[in-house]
Parts: C-alpha cells; structure tokens; sequence
C-alpha cells in the first residue's frame, strides 16, 4: 500500500488502527519547512488533521517512519522511545575502514546554519549521545556499517561519524563526498506495540541508489582470497 501527493508516493510498510510505518524516501521531509511532507501526505491518507510523529529522518535520509494515528498510541510509542524500548538500525556508507564500534559523544546543535557539532564525551558542551556500530561491508575506501542508536540526537549519526574520522559518503554538510545523497538509510524499527504490547519489527529493503552505490564498489578482498 502507499500514500500519493503532488507527484509524491510513498510507500506504507505496516499499518493498523493505531500507528502505521511508513518508507520514507530521500528528498521527503518528515514535516514543515517545504511542501509536500509526510506529515502533509499522512493528512490526506488520514482524512484529519492529527498525526503523531513519533521521531523524525532528515531529509535525506530515507528508510522507516513510525508514526501514531491517534494521541494515546503517540503517548504510548513517545514513552518507549524515552526508555529506549523502541529500537532504530540504520544502514550507513561510511568513508574509509571502521571497525566495531561504540562512540560516545556530547553533541550540540547550531539552530542557525542547521549543523552539529561533536565533542569528546567528557565535555561540559552538549547532550550526551551513544552509538554502536559493526561493519558488514568493505571496498577498498569504505565501509557499510549497521548502526544502533542508544540516543536519539539531532544529525546524531553524521556528526559522531564525522567527528571519529568517518563521514557519511555524500553528507557534504559534515565532509562526506562521493554520491548524489548521503547513504543513510532507517533500515529497522522495533517497538511494542501501543495497546498489546507485542513486539513488532519492521525494515526497510535497501533502496535503489543505495544498491547502485554498492554495485559500482570494488570491494576488498577476504583474507581467504
């Protein structure tokens, strides 16, 4: 199933009476600041005014948008994000060779020229921010890292990436170069469920420019090779 406007579709990836996920693409805002967004396009799906976003994606940033369709599932969904209940992989190209990681950081964000920057976690500058990341591809000049948030900061991955020498590949704003977009990309989303507490995990396939960028990579040879 998908939700259409102004030459926009977008595909929906679960749905129920309470919440549904969306696929969100790159060049889709999650809301304001341009029309259509998806809050705008949910609007339309809906047929009312009220939609519960419960986080947001840059921009550029494609992949799972979780979102509530009424206020005691936004309430519900918003809290399991606080105690971190509600889990979010992300799938990332990363310039040169990174290896399992755990960054912690304190990050502060400029509201002026939208950009954040990094610093050492023992700083008095900034919110505290954590991720854990393992590499599952390697070319020659980067890597695919499937990442976990531990914290949901602003430009967290792209500025924690770029402040331990890895920049997202085509994230110009935080050094990265080498693609059309940045390859950032919401890969899976785990959350229980508002009113049965089920478990629900939901991903989002690769998209295509994702798998372009891959399919153009000399990847590195194993060590068997």
């Amino acid at each position: 199933m998908s939700l259409s406007k102004c030459n926009r579709t977008v595909d929906i990836l679960f749905e129920d009476t309470h919440l549904l996920v969306l696929n969100k693409p790159p060049g889709l805002l999650s809301q304001g600041g341009g029309s259509p967004n998806a809050v705008e396009l949910l609007q339309d799906y809906l047929g009312r005014p009220y939609v519960g976003l419960i986080h947001r994606l840059d921009c550029m940033t494609s992949g799972t948008l979780l979102v509530a369709k009424r206020t005691k599932a936004a309430s519900r969904l918003s809290q399991a994000l606080t105690k971190g209940t509600l889990q979010r992989i992300y799938k990332v190209w990363l310039h040169g060779h990174c290896p399992h990681s755990v960054w912690e950081n304190k990050l502060k964000k400029n509201t002026a020229t939208n950009k954040v920057t990094a610093y050492p976690p023992t700083s008095s500058t900034g919110q505290y921010a954590c991720l854990e990341g393992w590499p599952e591809l390697q070319t020659r000049d980067s890597t695919r890292m499937r990442m976990v948030l531990a914290t949901g900061r602003s430009h967290q991955i792209r500025a924690q990436s770029a402040f331990h020498g890895h920049p997202v590949i085509g994230d110009t704003k935080y050094g990265g170069s080498g693609a059309e977009r940045m390859l950032l990309h919401a890969w899976q989303i785990t959350f229980p469920h508002p009113m049965t507490t089920e478990i629900i995990t939901i991903t989002a396939p690769l998209p295509e420019d994702f798998l372009t960028f891959e399919r153009s990579q000399c990847f590195k040879p194993s060590k068997d090779d």
